[in-house]
């Protein structure tokens, strides 16, 4: 599946993913990576835990951690500013 980059939380290292479907998911890099807003990643953006990410717009593999799918924007917000 694939899914755009709508927000990059660079302090502690979250990103809030649009996918095809307009749901969004939460997800926390678990390495440094080159991540910016619009960037398209493609890969299990559907369930909770550590998944392979590609990032397609800088053609890096990123390790992340799912927190969170199948969410509204909002819902993505509220739990992204949970996590501080």
């Amino acid at each position: 599946m694939k899914g755009t980059v709508v927000h990059h939380e660079h302090r502690i290292g979250f990103l809030v993913i649009r996918d095809d479907k307009g749901e969004f998911a939460l997800a926390e890099l678990l390495g440094n990576y080159d991540v910016e807003m619009g960037d398209i990643v493609s890969g299990n953006l559907h369930t909770n835990g550590k998944e392979t990410l590609f990032n397609q717009t800088q053609n890096e593999a990123m390790e992340v951690s799912v927190k969170g799918y199948g969410l509204s924007e909002q819902d993505a917000i509220s739990m992204l500013l949970r996590t501080h």
